[in-house]
């Protein structure tokens, strides 16, 4: 476990471990903003960088609290006219939702204060960044609990017990 502050979490686990992802992606997160990241040598949003690693045959995950804002809806849906990005993104919207957990082909996890957002995990300048602290497990072992975790929230297993259900959007179980 490595303890991550501020634009270490960007420069190393986002331009790194993110961006490299060769199998899935799972996110928990209360918001999603229209974060923008540098890719190869461009900057791009988070949505292009979507698109970019869904035609690769990365899959997305993505368990949130608030609706993505409207600048990341609008680029998702300008991008995914064919449903080509939709075919390997899923969205389950949890109002219950705080946790934040970025996990890569279930050998990386982020796991801390940032948010799916430009000033949490993106290319925001140092003036314009949240002050934010993470930890990076690396390995099988140390991840293995974020996988079990975000699963059972992705399979809905809390759900029937939620208190909350009145208010949710689309059940997961």
């Amino acid at each position: 476990m490595t303890p991550l502050f501020d634009r270490d979490i960007y420069e190393r686990f986002t331009r790194t471990h993110l961006v490299q992802a060769r199998r899935f992606v799972w996110i928990a997160t209360a918001n999603i903003k229209a974060t923008g990241l540098m890719n190869q040598g461009r900057f791009m949003s988070f949505v292009d960088l979507m698109a970019v690693m869904v035609n690769r045959g990365v899959s997305f995950r993505i368990i949130h609290a608030e609706l993505p804002s409207a600048p990341f809806r609008s680029r998702y849906e300008q991008l995914d006219t064919k449903g080509q990005l939709s075919a390997g993104v899923e969205f389950l919207h949890c109002i219950r939702m705080h946790a934040k957990i970025f996990i890569v082909d279930g050998i990386v996890a982020l796991v801390g204060s940032p948010n799916l957002t430009g000033a949490g995990i993106g290319a925001k300048g140092d003036t314009k960044r949240n002050f934010e602290t993470a930890f990076l497990f690396e390995g099988p072992t140390e991840t293995e609990p974020f996988l079990e975790y975000f699963d059972n929230l992705w399979m809905g297993t809390p759900c029937p017990q939620c208190g909350r259900r009145d208010l949710c959007p689309a059940p997961a179980g």
